[in-house]
């Protein structure tokens, strides 16, 4: 048991805080909770009967929270979803560990011209409000990538980037944008 719960609860310490209880956060914390039963629908089969309850809290967590990320996206522990409220994400997408993502954000597939498909972004990357991020580019580890902005190239490990379309205004990363990081 203590093997399920530490994978089901693998994002738990990025939302904390100063609270030493897992479950305080799970009820109140709604990307904890949306992460729990997506955590639950990768851990157990859909013909399991926990696989069909978690898969069914999901599918109301997304319409509830406005989250449309699908349990196939491989996310890494420790991701910190900031507010609530219309997150898309791929389902072919690939997240790192210890990232946050605010609300509004797009990672989404490009269809067509050089950068057909899915982003692959690294660890520690904080995406700011509004932020879209499309096309199968790759983010580098220790990204900043400012709200309202328009990223489909390439970013480098430890840059910050900016605007519509996206430029890179510096290489300090996303140090001190990450904190109660999971190991």
């Amino acid at each position: 048991m203590a093997k399920i719960s530490s994978f089901l609860l693998q994002d738990a310490p990025r939302y904390r805080k100063n609270s030493k209880n897992s479950l305080r956060s799970l009820l109140f914390s709604p990307g904890l909770r949306f992460m729990f039963t997506i955590r639950g629908c990768q851990y157990f089969s859909k013909y399991s009967p926990l696989g069909a309850f978690f898969r069914i809290w999901n599918k109301n967590m997304q319409v509830k929270y406005g989250f449309q990320i699908f349990y196939t996206c491989e996310i890494g522990k420790g991701l910190f979803m900031v507010h609530y409220g219309t997150i898309v994400i791929n389902n072919k997408s690939k997240i790192g560990e210890n990232c946050n993502i605010h609300q509004g954000v797009t990672i989404g597939n490009v269809n067509r011209g050089k950068n057909i498909g899915c982003p692959k972004i690294g660890n520690r990357v904080w995406i700011g409000a509004n932020a879209v991020v499309v096309g199968g580019i790759s983010i580098g580890n220790d990204v900043l990538i400012a709200p309202l902005t328009f990223v489909n190239f390439d970013i480098p490990d430890n840059a910050v980037v900016a605007g519509n379309p996206a430029k890179i205004i510096s290489y300090k990363g996303s140090e001190g944008y990450i904190n109660y990081t999971v190991s």
